[in-house]
């Protein structure tokens, strides 16, 4: 379905997040399942050795059982995402545990600076940002909640490849995008990856 420019981008969030919205807990989970299947067979992320996620909101692509097993696992680093003002920072995590509730309620590790995502550590490690999103397209469009969180920090650190997470139905055929919208490397659905 094409989405026309006069209708306005939050009208647009409305009408994909209510059809997110109406997966129940089972399709979430079986669908974000799938997600994680094809997210780990990407070269990107057989690459990473730096894995920086979100994590999970309301009726987001869950990440939560992704984040368990690569902690689990080892031999990766884990960064989580923390809102600072109009910002958010990405503080390396070791166990779930070292989350609590922040902005908006969204689990977050505390504010340590020693434990920061840092451009050197941009440069020093091949690193894959993990992006939530409400509305997709087909040309790696991407649509946020609004407050440009991703875009910034993602225009901040180019180096990074990025990889989207979302369920099939938040995929129009098209939508708008401004100068600065960031569009990631590719969008992983469980359906397959969108490049």
């Amino acid at each position: 379905m094409e989405v026309r420019g006069h209708i306005s981008k939050q009208s647009i969030r409305n009408r994909y997040l209510g059809m997110r919205n109406n997966l129940s807990y089972g399709e979430r989970l079986a669908k974000s399942q799938r997600i994680w299947e094809f997210l780990k067979k990407e070269p990107v992320f057989e690459s990473a050795e730096a894995v920086l996620v979100y994590m999970d909101y309301r009726s987001e692509v869950m990440t939560t059982g992704l984040v368990e097993e690569l902690l689990a696992k080892g031999g990766r680093r884990i960064f989580a995402p923390r809102v600072l003002g109009m910002n958010i920072s990405f503080y390396e995590i070791s166990s779930l545990e070292e989350l609590g509730p922040g902005y908006q309620d969204i689990r977050e590790p505390a504010q340590d600076e020693r434990k920061m995502f840092t451009h050197k550590l941009a440069k020093d490690l091949k690193s894959l940002v993990l992006i939530p999103g409400a509305v997709f397209d087909r040309q790696r469009g991407r649509m946020g909640y609004g407050k440009g969180f991703y875009d910034r920090f993602l225009a901040e650190y180019i180096e990074l490849s990025g990889a989207a997470l979302a369920f099939e139905c938040q995929v129009a055929k098209k939508i708008p995008m401004e100068e600065h919208d960031i569009r990631p490397d590719i969008i992983v659905t469980e359906t397959g990856v969108i490049r």
